[in-house]
């Protein structure tokens, strides 16, 4: 907790979203104790002591649930210090970041006694070299790009202002992302532009050193293929570029404010210039990776990609895709989770994760679709993952200790969903503003019902994976926490309203038959041994997307081990197409760049699955 002279302060500027504030203090270190400094922000902060990065840190939290980061700093200190502490405030809903007003606090501690503090004699001044107020959109899930000039003259230190800003605020329970070293690149000179390889997938910050002949002013796009040649910068409304102004003479620059991923970067200019280095700095969640090694050189070479994917989407929270969202879902980071229980030691990240999430909670008794984001499209599917991964989290680490924290919340969805069932035993999907999302595959995504009005048409759907669903988690939760369930009044209905006699359709109103769906309705005990093999062979089924294959697996692990030897050959068969086609990562979908009108991610931690299987079915190693 902060001193209670410390204050919330922002600089004096013109601009309300997409600005940057410098804010400078200077402190004396005594003796040999530890100096540590606090701090929290809105939005993103870089914290410079004495000239050298120290920290940088997305808040990565809600205005009603607030972080704070300790940071020992001991041994960048001096005898005499200058602290410099930049802030940009992005004051615009994303589905990563929920709006709040501007400002950091901040204080430098020895023991007892507080070296230097944010307050209203603090200096800070509008930091004009950031273009204040561009509000150039990445994506809607990231929010804003930047654009930096290096020729201008930077604003004076003046007074700075107390802002009006109480909390419940935490000390963040993980540590900060850490700066790796450069990654050596290949530049490719082309007619218009330099092209960048770094030769992987990387998540990091872009930094670069370059020699301009004058004022010169560059773009830099970036993106995970070079499927169309060159860098795909421009998808529909989205831009994957940032913007520097270069000086005459030497350049260096470094941004850690917004992290960037994929593989390729490509450079354009307005004159001439020479690259010393641009690249992607790595930025990496610190964790323990367990050794684990396999005789089957594929088997391992998919392996060993699923935990670089995993690492790539872990900074301040589980990520579903570095490049184009960094946001946090509870589906994804199921997957997550359960692979990182095999994959790396501890589980603080977990947990951490686990409980940001339930501060979403909507006033509708379900959750948001991201934390902690301020863009919502409630998927009703993903609150039943949330509780599915709060009963594996315990299964895993017994740590039931963290039911004090989220079992509020946990009951209240699980309330919720049952003031939802109908007098046949079944869950209707619901109305706006929910979005009833399964899986990327056919008639599963309704994606149209994102951003629908509330006044909507309204057409009632039953489905038969939300009814699953909803069984097979009540079953894990009611064990869990001893909760009255009885499931068999509402297998009976799903049997009675999707059971064609081939299988179990979509919907009442699609006959198709999923794979997911079927798997699912096997994990509730409705599947025999036809129905199982059908699923194996994906006969006459709607195929599973990468994401939900971990439901796939279980149903047919769950009926009989002998799928083993399958689930191993289809894991090779679809993982091996992807690095047969470069992956360094896995893909968000099979189809991958191609998917999402040119938006597939090629990276993206859901896929990351066959970890799990492989440390379940592989006994010999």
């Amino acid at each position: 907790m902060f001193n209670s002279e410390s204050k919330w302060i922002w600089c004096k500027t013109d601009f309300d979203k997409d600005v940057y504030g410098e804010f400078a203090s200077s402190f004396k270190k005594e003796g040999g104790e530890k100096v540590l400094l606090k701090i929290s922000c809105d939005s993103v902060c870089n914290v410079y002591l004495n000239g050298k990065l120290v920290a940088f840190s997305a808040c990565a939290d809600f205005p009603w649930y607030k972080f704070y980061d300790e940071i020992d700093i001991t041994d960048s200190c001096k005898d005499a210090n200058e602290l410099l502490v930049d802030v940009w405030h992005f004051g615009e809903d994303s589905q990563t970041y929920t709006y709040d007003l501007p400002g950091v606090i901040f204080e430098v501690t020895q023991g007892d006694k507080v070296l230097c503090k944010s307050d209203e004699s603090t200096p800070s001044r509008c930091m004009n070299e950031y273009k204040n107020g561009y509000k150039k959109v990445i994506t809607y899930q990231l929010g804003f790009s930047y654009f930096y000039d290096n020729t201008v003259e930077k604003c004076p230190f003046d007074k700075c202002v107390v802002v009006n800003k109480s909390y419940d605020i935490h000390k963040r329970p993980i540590p900060l992302t850490k700066l790796e070293d450069r990654l050596p690149i290949k530049v490719v000179k082309t007619e218009n532009s330099y092209l960048i390889d770094m030769g992987k997938e990387v998540a990091g910050y872009i930094e670069l050193d370059i020699d301009a002949a004058a004022k010169t002013n560059i773009l830099i796009a970036y993106g995970e293929h070079i499927a169309d040649g060159c860098v795909r910068r421009k998808i529909d409304s989205r831009d994957f570029s940032v913007e520097f102004v270069a000086k005459s003479g030497n350049n260096k620059y470094l941004n850690v404010f917004r992290r960037v991923a994929g593989r390729y970067l490509e450079v354009f200019s307005d004159g001439e210039i020479r690259i010393n280095y641009v690249g992607i700095r790595p930025a990496n969640y610190p964790l323990t990776v367990k050794k684990i090694s396999y005789k089957d050189e594929l088997v391992q070479k998919i392996y060993d990609t699923c935990v670089a994917t995993l690492r790539l989407c872990m900074h301040e929270h589980y990520e579903d895709c570095p490049w184009r969202e960094q946001a946090l879902y509870t589906m994804d980071s199921r997957n997550q989770m359960l692979c990182g229980y095999y994959a790396f030691e501890g589980y603080e990240f977990q947990r951490h994760c686990l409980i940001l999430i339930s501060k979403s909670l909507r006033p509708d008794g379900l959750l948001k679709v991201n934390a902690p984001g301020g863009l919502d499209f409630p998927i009703p599917f993903f609150s039943l993952c949330y509780i599915l991964q709060v009963c594996e989290y315990i299964q895993y680490t017994g740590d039931a200790a963290i039911m004090r924290e989220i079992g509020p919340v946990l009951d209240t969805i699980a309330n919720t969903f049952e003031s939802f069932t109908e007098s046949n035993g079944l869950i209707p999907e619901l109305p706006a503003p929910f979005w009833n999302f399964y899986e990327w595959a056919e008639d599963s995504d309704n994606h149209d019902q994102i951003n629908r009005s509330p006044s909507a048409e309204y057409v009632k759907t039953y489905s038969l994976i939300l009814n699953c669903m909803y069984v097979y988690v009540m079953g894990k939760y009611s064990q869990l926490v001893g909760r009255d369930f009885a499931p068999d009044k509402r297998k009976e209905a799903i049997r009675a309203e999707f059971y064609t006699g081939e299988g179990y359709k979509l919907t009442n109103k699609n006959d198709k038959l999923s794979q997911l769906g079927n798997s699912l309705a096997v994990l509730i005990g409705l599947g025999d041994a036809a129905l199982v093999e059908k699923i194996a062979k994906c006969e006459g089924m709607i195929p599973a997307t990468l994401s939900m294959r971990a439901f796939v697996y279980d149903a047919l692990l769950s009926f009989d081990e002998k799928y083993g030897e399958f689930i191993l050959d289809d894991i090779k068969r679809l993982y091996k197409n992807m690095l047969d086609k470069g992956a360094t990562s896995f893909w968000e979908t099979e189809k991958g760049e191609a998917d999402f009108g040119g938006a597939g991610s090629l990276c993206h931690g859901w896929s990351a699955i066959p970890i799990i299987y492989f440390n379940k079915i592989i006994k010999e190693r």
